[in-house]
């Protein structure tokens, strides 16, 4: 891979051991995937948070990259950790898990690092503009920025992220070449999608058929921002989805065609099924934004929840959601409003069975936290917390 002058200073050392070592983690990912060259970005969303999937190796390599006093070079955020920072003995958390966890956030930021904790960085500051290269880390966040903002990454990982944050370049590969970003099939939806909730069925159904493909999405049904989230997160878990277009795109090559339906959205609720009741219902996954908080408050209030009902956002979110009295009003109700961290990455006890609107959650239920998972829509989730029957 072709280096500046610059570039060749940094790897050699003459900025820092700090700058030398990341330089040779992008250098070594340039290599394997066979990148011309290195790319100045515009910002970076580092995974890799979590004591709980990534235990005393994570902390073993963020020491040694603060021990050699590396700092970010250009805005980056961070993906969520294990616990929520303030209420994590609420979670059931043990104290010791929450002492590392506090640790390795404490490391991040020490590097100059925002700890924003959050899956959906485009809500808490990190918004890259059209045609921005940028490295995430984050596989639902990638699936957004690429496809509603038109943004430009590949799916990095927490390590190529941070290296990337040090040095403010990635490799030029994938995502970032014109050639990679064009459409490889087409999708087309017979259905109307009735909630983010469908939308994120959709997402799944194509993810676990088509892996890392580039779908056309051709559909009548408009996309907002909430339904995008929904449909990225789920084409990312089932799949590899990286990109995606939706609407009319032009296309000068004859694409694999497949048609979806309503039969096809609804074998995606029904392969969520629980063989009981749910013992807890669980919202944010990707975290909630403000709209989706309101919506929540609106259902609950002046009512008692009678199954656990958690709901994870951003420390950001949660702020403005308790400005606005939408917080108040789901606390009231019995809800627990829930920051820094999810329910994937969160070291979840005392529940079997899990009720959420989120095909990501319902998919890694079983394999992160050994739960059951039913999917259904945001509305039938909160009135099952509320004791309505399914």
């Amino acid at each position: 891979m072709y280096l500046t002058k610059e570039e060749e200073k940094a790897l050699d050392g003459e900025y820092g051991e700090a700058v030398s070592l990341a330089m040779r983690v992008l250098c070594s990912l340039g290599d394997f995937f066979e990148a011309e060259r290195l790319i100045p970005i515009q910002s970076a969303h580092i995974s890799g948070v979590s004591y709980k999937t990534g235990g005393d190796a994570l902390l073993t390599t963020l020491k040694k990259f603060s021990s050699l006093g590396s700092r970010t070079l250009i805005p980056a955020t961070l993906n969520p950790g294990g616990v929520d920072l303030e209420r994590w003995r609420e979670m059931g958390v043990e104290e010791t898990f929450f002492e590392k966890q506090k640790e390795i956030i404490s490391l991040y930021e020490r590097m100059g690092v925002f700890a924003t904790c959050s899956c959906t960085p485009y809500e808490a500051g990190n918004i890259p503009a059209r045609g921005a290269h940028v490295s995430f880390a984050e596989s639902s966040a990638v699936a957004f920025i690429n496809s509603y903002l038109n943004a430009r990454t590949n799916r990095e990982s927490g390590l190529s992220a941070l290296a990337s944050a040090i040095t403010g370049k990635t490799p030029l590969y994938g995502l970032h070449l014109d050639e990679n970003r064009l459409p490889t099939v087409r999708v087309k939806v017979n259905v109307a999608l009735e909630s983010p909730t469908h939308y994120g069925a959709l997402g799944y159904l194509i993810g676990k058929d088509f892996g890392d493909a580039v779908p056309l999405i051709q559909s009548d049904n408009p996309l907002p921002l909430v339904e995008a989230k929904h449909l990225s997160s789920a084409a990312a878990a089932s799949g590899a989805v990286a990109l995606y277009y939706w609407g009319s795109v032009e296309v000068t090559e004859n694409l694999e065609k497949i048609e979806i339906g309503k039969g096809e959205i609804n074998e995606v609720f029904e392969s969520f099924s629980l063989t009981g009741e749910p013992d807890v219902v669980m919202l944010g996954c990707p975290h909630y934004s403000i709209y989706e908080l309101r919506r929540v408050a609106e259902i609950v209030e002046g009512k008692r929840v009678k199954t656990p009902l958690w709901i994870f956002t951003s420390r950001q979110v949660k702020c403005l959601g308790e400005q606005m009295g939408f917080v108040q009003k789901i606390e009231r109700a019995g809800g627990k409003v829930f920051c820094d961290t999810c329910p994937i990455v969160a070291p979840l006890k005392g529940f079997s069975g899990l009720l959420t609107d989120s095909a990501k959650a319902a998919h890694y239920a079983p394999s992160m936290n050994k739960m059951e998972a039913s999917l259904q829509p945001t509305e039938k989730c909160v009135k099952a917390a509320l004791g309505s029957k399914q």
